[in-house]
């Protein structure tokens, strides 16, 4: 197998393994319509947001059944997250709009059932969320009264066909706020904005300056951002093509092994389990080698090469936990590099050579188990002779990467 043939193996791999990942049963429950719960194992098959993707199978059955609306009342993880099955109205009218008399006509209702995600639980009100179409719509209740939309639409005014000329917002979500949920400053509900966040924040302050109990399930409470700090060794595997555009020749130094040391500091983002984060590296490495061939290129026999680079990889990762100790993760940075004084390429005794700075990005695939760490990366290939009149290259790398968090934030 090629390296070019390994490279897109190992990565693919990892994007499969994630993917598997992903589809992990979990301890969860349904209440069906005779009100009966059953433990069971829950699933979500791809979009976190979306409530019609739950499978689930029954404990010591390898069945996967699919949810069915009709058949289900209730299901979830106990404390973590709980979806109910209502009868709701969503609006169908159009968005985009010619004059703006069309928006008197709005809403077009239309009615369906669908589950809809708990996110403030309580018997004064509770607040649910729907996701439709790729954006959150938000519902209340009040009591034991029906479930109701938290109105909101942007409308997008055309002057002609595609190009829109303004913006126009409908907020009637804050008058409900203010008409049936409103306990002190009824003025508060203009600076809440229809997002998960804002209302989540509005809901637990209505119980509790109504001294009333509620509660929130895990999924919905807003974590704190986690910082890492982590020490990181590798071992990388370089090889550098020189092109002489003189005698339109390349020289091709060997493939060698390098370790190298840094340090990581990462960022994870509160959002979504904390699957993202952003991340920050410092990289030392070298290579050294030289080329030596009298047999068939003497011409170039006794070039080379010398490099010590400081490179700063910045860039994001994307985790999938397997469980509480393990995490499989993906990451893409942008590499820019610092050239070491004391590097340079000879082509002969007299002709010393700097190298020229050249960013380059990188993609990596690993595995974490509590604060040990260990990566698969690959760089594209970086130019590091374009100063050089005349001579190109390409110097091309693959690293595994052990790591280990020093110390970390939160979870």
């Amino acid at each position: 197998m090629s390296s070019k043939r390994l490279i897109f193996f190992v990565f693919f791999s990892g994007l499969w393994l994630i993917s598997a990942a992903q589809m992990k049963f979990i301890e969860g429950y349904i209440v069906t319509n005779d009100h009966k719960k059953t433990d069971c194992l829950i699933i979500n098959s791809g979009n976190a947001e979306s409530l019609m993707n739950f499978e689930y199978k029954l404990k010591g059955n390898n069945k996967i059944e699919k949810i069915e609306l009709s058949k289900i009342e209730e299901f979830g993880v106990e404390d973590e997250i709980k979806c109910i099955r209502a009868l709701i109205k969503i609006d169908v009218s159009p968005d985009r709009i010619t004059q703006l008399k069309d928006t008197v006509n709005s809403p077009e209702w239309e009615e369906g059932h669908a589950y809809l995600k708990i996110l403030v639980e309580g018997k004064v009100a509770s607040l649910y969320s729907y996701f439709d179409e790729g954006k959150n719509l938000f519902f209340y209740s009040i009591g034991n009264s029906p479930i109701e939309p938290l109105y909101y639409k942007e409308y997008r005014l055309e002057i002609t066909p595609g190009i829109v000329e303004k913006s126009l917002l409908n907020n009637s979500y804050q008058e409900q706020l203010k008409q049936y949920l409103a306990c002190g400053d009824s003025d508060e509900v203009r600076k809440v904005s229809y997002s998960s966040k804002d209302l989540v924040k509005y809901f637990i302050n209505y119980h509790i300056c109504k001294g009333t109990d509620y509660t929130v399930p895990k999924s919905t409470r807003m974590n704190k951002a986690n910082f890492r700090f982590k020490f990181g060794t590798n071992l990388n595997r370089i090889k550098l093509v020189a092109q002489d555009y003189v005698d339109a020749s390349k020289v091709t130094f060997s493939l060698e092994s390098s370790f190298g040391f840094g340090a990581e500091a990462e960022y994870l983002l509160a959002f979504n389990n904390y699957k993202w984060s952003i991340f920050a590296e410092s990289n030392f490495y070298s290579y050294h080698t030289v080329y030596s061939d009298n047999t068939f290129n003497s011409f170039h026999d006794g070039y080379i090469i010398d490099y010590k680079t400081i490179e700063v990889p910045i860039g994001v990762n994307y985790y999938l936990n397997i469980n509480q100790n393990q995490r499989l993760f993906l990451r893409v940075a942008f590499v820019p590099n610092f050239i070491l004084g004391s590097s340079y390429i000879a082509f002969h005794s007299d002709a010393h050579y700097d190298f020229s700075p050249a960013s380059r990005m990188l993609f990596g695939v690993g595995y974490n188990y509590r604060r040990l760490g260990l990566e698969f990366r690959y760089y594209s290939t970086q130019n590091i002779t374009q100063n050089i009149y005349k001579r190109g290259s390409a110097f091309s790398q693959i690293s595994l990467r052990a790591s280990y968090t020093l110390f970390q934030t939160g979870k």
